[in-house]
Protein backbone atom coordinates (compact mmCIF):
# COMPACT_ATOMS: atom_id res chain seq x y z
CA UNK A 1 0.00 0.00 0.00
CA UNK A 2 1.26 3.46 -0.88
CA UNK A 3 1.82 5.57 2.26
CA UNK A 4 0.22 8.98 2.26
CA UNK A 5 2.82 11.50 3.38
CA UNK A 6 1.90 14.34 5.70
CA UNK A 7 2.20 17.76 4.10
CA UNK A 8 2.29 21.24 5.46
CA UNK A 9 -1.07 22.99 5.06
CA UNK A 10 0.72 25.78 3.21
CA UNK A 11 1.68 23.31 0.50
CA UNK A 12 -1.72 21.69 0.07
CA UNK A 13 -3.31 22.31 -3.34
CA UNK A 14 -6.34 24.58 -3.22
CA UNK A 15 -9.74 24.91 -4.85
CA UNK A 16 -8.44 26.56 -8.03
CA UNK A 17 -5.68 23.98 -8.36
CA UNK A 18 -8.48 21.42 -8.57
CA UNK A 19 -10.39 23.47 -11.15
CA UNK A 20 -7.24 24.03 -13.23
CA UNK A 21 -6.57 20.29 -13.37
CA UNK A 22 -9.18 19.92 -16.14
CA UNK A 23 -7.70 22.35 -18.72
CA UNK A 24 -4.17 21.22 -17.85
CA UNK A 25 -5.09 17.60 -18.55
CA UNK A 26 -6.78 18.60 -21.81
CA UNK A 27 -3.62 20.37 -22.94
CA UNK A 28 -1.45 17.43 -21.91
CA UNK A 29 -3.62 14.91 -23.75
CA UNK A 30 -3.80 17.04 -26.92
CA UNK A 31 0.01 17.32 -26.90
CA UNK A 32 0.53 13.56 -26.41
CA UNK A 33 -0.54 11.62 -29.54
CA UNK A 34 0.79 8.40 -27.99
CA UNK A 35 -2.06 8.61 -25.44
CA UNK A 36 -4.84 9.07 -27.99
CA UNK A 37 -5.54 5.38 -28.74
CA UNK A 38 -6.18 4.67 -25.04
CA UNK A 39 -8.14 7.90 -24.67
CA UNK A 40 -10.51 6.79 -27.44
CA UNK A 41 -11.38 3.51 -25.74
CA UNK A 42 -14.25 4.77 -23.50
CA UNK A 43 -15.95 6.45 -26.47
CA UNK A 44 -15.57 3.32 -28.61
CA UNK A 45 -16.87 1.09 -25.80
CA UNK A 46 -19.87 3.38 -25.33
CA UNK A 47 -20.58 3.46 -29.08
CA UNK A 48 -20.36 -0.34 -29.31
CA UNK A 49 -22.61 -0.92 -26.29
CA UNK A 50 -25.20 1.64 -27.41
CA UNK A 51 -25.09 0.33 -30.99
CA UNK A 52 -25.70 -3.23 -29.78
CA UNK A 53 -28.57 -2.11 -27.55
CA UNK A 54 -30.15 -0.11 -30.39
CA UNK A 55 -29.80 -3.02 -32.82
CA UNK A 56 -31.52 -5.34 -30.36
CA UNK A 57 -34.28 -2.78 -29.77
CA UNK A 58 -35.07 -2.16 -33.44
CA UNK A 59 -34.19 -5.46 -35.08
CA UNK A 60 -35.28 -7.92 -32.39
CA UNK A 61 -37.54 -6.36 -29.73
CA UNK A 62 -39.71 -4.26 -32.04
CA UNK A 63 -40.58 -7.09 -34.49
CA UNK A 64 -41.18 -9.42 -31.53
CA UNK A 65 -43.68 -7.03 -29.94
CA UNK A 66 -45.50 -6.36 -33.23
CA UNK A 67 -45.75 -10.10 -33.87
CA UNK A 68 -47.26 -10.79 -30.44
CA UNK A 69 -49.81 -7.95 -30.52
CA UNK A 70 -53.37 -8.77 -31.64
CA UNK A 71 -53.90 -8.67 -35.40
CA UNK A 72 -55.27 -5.30 -36.50
CA UNK A 73 -58.06 -5.31 -39.08
CA UNK A 74 -58.45 -1.55 -39.49
CA UNK A 75 -56.15 1.22 -40.61
CA UNK A 76 -56.31 2.77 -37.15
CA UNK A 77 -55.45 -0.55 -35.53
CA UNK A 78 -52.45 -1.06 -37.80
CA UNK A 79 -51.29 2.46 -36.95
CA UNK A 80 -51.60 1.66 -33.25
CA UNK A 81 -49.56 -1.53 -33.61
CA UNK A 82 -46.86 0.34 -35.52
CA UNK A 83 -46.81 3.13 -32.94
CA UNK A 84 -46.55 0.61 -30.09
CA UNK A 85 -43.58 -1.08 -31.76
CA UNK A 86 -41.94 2.27 -32.41
CA UNK A 87 -42.45 3.44 -28.83
CA UNK A 88 -41.16 0.14 -27.43
CA UNK A 89 -37.98 0.37 -29.51
CA UNK A 90 -37.45 4.00 -28.54
CA UNK A 91 -37.80 3.24 -24.83
CA UNK A 92 -35.34 0.35 -25.10
CA UNK A 93 -32.91 2.52 -27.07
CA UNK A 94 -33.01 5.23 -24.40
CA UNK A 95 -32.47 2.58 -21.75
CA UNK A 96 -29.56 1.21 -23.78
CA UNK A 97 -28.05 4.70 -23.89
CA UNK A 98 -27.98 4.93 -20.09
CA UNK A 99 -26.74 1.35 -19.68
CA UNK A 100 -23.92 2.02 -22.16
CA UNK A 101 -23.12 5.25 -20.32
CA UNK A 102 -22.82 3.36 -17.04
CA UNK A 103 -20.82 0.43 -18.45
CA UNK A 104 -18.30 2.42 -20.50
CA UNK A 105 -16.12 3.55 -17.54
CA UNK A 106 -15.61 0.13 -15.88
CA UNK A 107 -15.15 -1.68 -19.20
CA UNK A 108 -12.56 0.93 -20.19
CA UNK A 109 -10.62 0.51 -16.95
CA UNK A 110 -7.58 -1.22 -18.56
CA UNK A 111 -7.15 1.66 -21.03
CA UNK A 112 -7.53 4.20 -18.23
CA UNK A 113 -4.95 2.27 -16.22
CA UNK A 114 -2.56 2.71 -19.14
CA UNK A 115 -3.11 6.46 -19.03
CA UNK A 116 -2.56 6.50 -15.26
CA UNK A 117 0.65 4.49 -15.66
CA UNK A 118 2.04 6.89 -18.25
CA UNK A 119 1.26 9.98 -16.15
CA UNK A 120 2.79 8.30 -13.09
CA UNK A 121 5.94 7.67 -15.14
CA UNK A 122 6.08 11.36 -16.04
CA UNK A 123 5.69 12.25 -12.37
CA UNK A 124 8.44 9.82 -11.29
CA UNK A 125 5.92 8.10 -9.03
CA UNK A 126 7.02 5.11 -6.92
CA UNK A 127 6.68 1.86 -8.89
CA UNK A 128 3.64 -0.36 -8.36
CA UNK A 129 2.76 -3.90 -9.37
CA UNK A 130 0.39 -4.30 -12.35
CA UNK A 131 -3.05 -5.70 -11.51
CA UNK A 132 -3.93 -7.50 -14.72
CA UNK A 133 -6.86 -7.04 -17.10
CA UNK A 134 -9.65 -8.62 -15.05
CA UNK A 135 -8.53 -7.02 -11.79
CA UNK A 136 -8.55 -3.61 -13.51
CA UNK A 137 -12.07 -4.17 -14.86
CA UNK A 138 -13.09 -5.35 -11.38
CA UNK A 139 -11.75 -2.11 -9.89
CA UNK A 140 -13.84 -0.18 -12.38
CA UNK A 141 -17.01 -2.03 -11.45
CA UNK A 142 -16.32 -1.64 -7.72
CA UNK A 143 -15.95 2.11 -8.21
CA UNK A 144 -19.24 2.21 -10.15
CA UNK A 145 -21.09 0.20 -7.49
CA UNK A 146 -19.58 2.22 -4.66
CA UNK A 147 -20.67 5.51 -6.22
CA UNK A 148 -24.16 4.12 -6.88
CA UNK A 149 -24.52 2.94 -3.26
CA UNK A 150 -23.88 6.50 -2.09
CA UNK A 151 -25.56 8.46 -4.87
CA UNK A 152 -28.89 6.62 -5.17
CA UNK A 153 -30.02 6.93 -1.52
CA UNK A 154 -28.51 10.40 -1.07
CA UNK A 155 -30.11 11.92 -4.17
CA UNK A 156 -33.32 10.01 -3.45
CA UNK A 157 -33.49 11.54 0.03
CA UNK A 158 -32.80 15.04 -1.32
CA UNK A 159 -35.51 14.61 -3.97
CA UNK A 160 -37.98 13.35 -1.37
CA UNK A 161 -37.30 16.32 0.90
CA UNK A 162 -37.65 18.77 -1.97
CA UNK A 163 -40.85 17.09 -3.20
CA UNK A 164 -42.37 17.06 0.29
CA UNK A 165 -41.24 20.58 1.23
CA UNK A 166 -40.72 22.65 -1.96
CA UNK A 167 -39.18 25.66 -0.15
CA UNK A 168 -36.41 23.31 0.99
CA UNK A 169 -35.04 23.56 -2.56
CA UNK A 170 -32.89 26.49 -1.41
CA UNK A 171 -30.98 23.92 0.65
CA UNK A 172 -31.41 20.67 -1.29
CA UNK A 173 -30.30 22.05 -4.67
CA UNK A 174 -26.92 23.33 -3.40
CA UNK A 175 -26.48 20.10 -1.43
CA UNK A 176 -27.16 18.06 -4.57
CA UNK A 177 -24.61 20.13 -6.50
CA UNK A 178 -22.03 19.67 -3.75
CA UNK A 179 -22.69 15.94 -3.59
CA UNK A 180 -22.39 15.65 -7.38
CA UNK A 181 -19.02 17.39 -7.36
CA UNK A 182 -17.67 15.19 -4.55
CA UNK A 183 -18.93 11.97 -6.15
CA UNK A 184 -17.36 12.86 -9.50
CA UNK A 185 -14.07 13.72 -7.81
CA UNK A 186 -14.13 10.54 -5.74
CA UNK A 187 -14.83 8.41 -8.81
CA UNK A 188 -11.93 9.94 -10.74
CA UNK A 189 -9.27 9.89 -8.01
CA UNK A 190 -10.31 6.31 -7.35
CA UNK A 191 -8.40 5.21 -10.49
CA UNK A 192 -4.86 6.11 -9.42
CA UNK A 193 -5.44 5.37 -5.73
CA UNK A 194 -7.07 1.96 -6.13
CA UNK A 195 -4.36 0.87 -8.55
CA UNK A 196 -1.86 1.57 -5.77
CA UNK A 197 -3.83 -0.37 -3.22
CA UNK A 198 -4.73 2.69 -1.14
CA UNK A 199 -7.58 1.58 1.11
CA UNK A 200 -10.89 3.31 1.68
CA UNK A 201 -9.91 4.96 4.97
CA UNK A 202 -6.66 6.28 3.55
CA UNK A 203 -8.49 7.64 0.51
CA UNK A 204 -11.05 9.30 2.76
CA UNK A 205 -8.30 10.92 4.85
CA UNK A 206 -6.59 12.13 1.69
CA UNK A 207 -9.82 13.71 0.44
CA UNK A 208 -10.49 15.33 3.82
CA UNK A 209 -6.95 16.73 3.95
CA UNK A 210 -7.31 18.18 0.44
CA UNK A 211 -11.03 18.96 0.55
CA UNK A 212 -10.85 22.35 -1.19
CA UNK A 213 -8.78 20.95 -4.05
CA UNK A 214 -11.02 17.87 -4.42
CA UNK A 215 -14.12 20.06 -4.41
CA UNK A 216 -12.76 22.32 -7.15
CA UNK A 217 -11.69 19.30 -9.17
CA UNK A 218 -15.09 17.65 -8.83
CA UNK A 219 -17.00 20.86 -9.56
CA UNK A 220 -15.10 21.45 -12.82
CA UNK A 221 -15.65 17.92 -14.09
CA UNK A 222 -19.24 17.71 -12.83
CA UNK A 223 -20.12 20.77 -14.92
CA UNK A 224 -18.70 19.33 -18.16
CA UNK A 225 -19.96 15.80 -17.44
CA UNK A 226 -23.53 17.13 -17.52
CA UNK A 227 -23.08 17.90 -21.23
CA UNK A 228 -24.28 15.05 -23.49
CA UNK A 229 -21.61 12.33 -23.89
CA UNK A 230 -18.92 14.47 -22.21
CA UNK A 231 -18.88 12.10 -19.26
CA UNK A 232 -17.51 9.39 -21.58
CA UNK A 233 -15.44 11.49 -23.97
CA UNK A 234 -13.68 13.36 -21.17
CA UNK A 235 -13.21 10.35 -18.91
CA UNK A 236 -9.57 9.90 -20.05
CA UNK A 237 -8.97 13.59 -19.33
CA UNK A 238 -10.37 12.97 -15.86
CA UNK A 239 -8.02 10.02 -15.32
CA UNK A 240 -5.02 12.11 -16.37
CA UNK A 241 -6.09 15.07 -14.23
CA UNK A 242 -6.80 12.84 -11.24
CA UNK A 243 -3.40 11.17 -11.47
CA UNK A 244 -1.60 14.52 -11.55
CA UNK A 245 -3.76 15.78 -8.69
CA UNK A 246 -3.05 12.67 -6.62
CA UNK A 247 0.63 13.12 -7.46
CA UNK A 248 0.50 16.59 -5.93
CA UNK A 249 -1.34 15.31 -2.86
CA UNK A 250 1.11 12.46 -2.33
CA UNK A 251 4.15 14.62 -2.91
CA UNK A 252 5.31 13.09 -6.22
CA UNK A 253 5.16 16.44 -7.96
CA UNK A 254 3.31 19.74 -7.93
CA UNK A 255 -0.20 19.89 -9.40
Amino acid sequence: MTPIPAKSPAKLPGFFDGVAALPRALVELSASPALWPRALVPTLVFAAAFGAASALAWLVARPWLVEHLPRASSELGRFGVGAAGLGFALVLSVGGWFVALALAPPLSAPALEGLVTEIERRLDAPPRAPLGFFAEVGCGFRALCGAALVAVPAFGLLWLVQFSVPPAAVVTVPLAALLSALLVAWGLVDYPLTLRGVGFRERLRLVQRNFACVLGFGAAFALVFWLPCCGVVLLPVGAIAATRLVGGMLGWNSV
